[in-house]
């Protein structure tokens, strides 16, 4: 009986899904401290920011925020990385990041952030410059 109860409660632990370190309320706005999440932004928002919750990732780890323009109808080439910003965790449960408009305003366009924890991706934003 003994055995048996020892297998279903194996069974029982591989059918609980495993929780993984990441990203938790990330927010895309045009304002700092986080504001309204937006996922459109017009071509004079003077700055971007992105903030998230840092999730069960170890002290020691490097996050990267990479602001990329997937399609700036050619102002860029596709997928190109425009900034990245490379964060040490630390004792920090929360990261946030910034782009500044450009001199000339923001190529309209789809854009994104990629967070990445120790140079693998774990989200990625998309947003849009209508």
């Amino acid at each position: 009986m003994k055995s048996v109860l020892v297998a279903v409660a194996a069974l029982a632990a591989l059918s609980l899904p495993a929780h993984a370190a990441g990203f938790d309320n990330i927010v895309l706005s045009g304002t700092k401290d986080g504001g309204t999440p937006q996922s459109s932004f017009p071509v004079d928002t003077p700055v971007i920011y992105v903030s998230a919750d840092l999730v069960d990732i170890a002290p020691t780890s490097k996050i990267t925020f990479s602001w990329v323009s997937v399609d700036s109808h050619g102002a860029a080439p596709e997928n190109y990385t425009i900034d990245k910003v490379d964060l040490d965790v630390g004792a920090n449960n929360e990261a946030d990041s910034q782009l500044t408009k450009p001199t000339a305003g923001w190529p309209e366009g789809t854009y994104r952030v990629d967070l990445a924890i120790d140079g693998t991706v774990a989200e990625s934003v998309p947003f849009s410059i209508p």
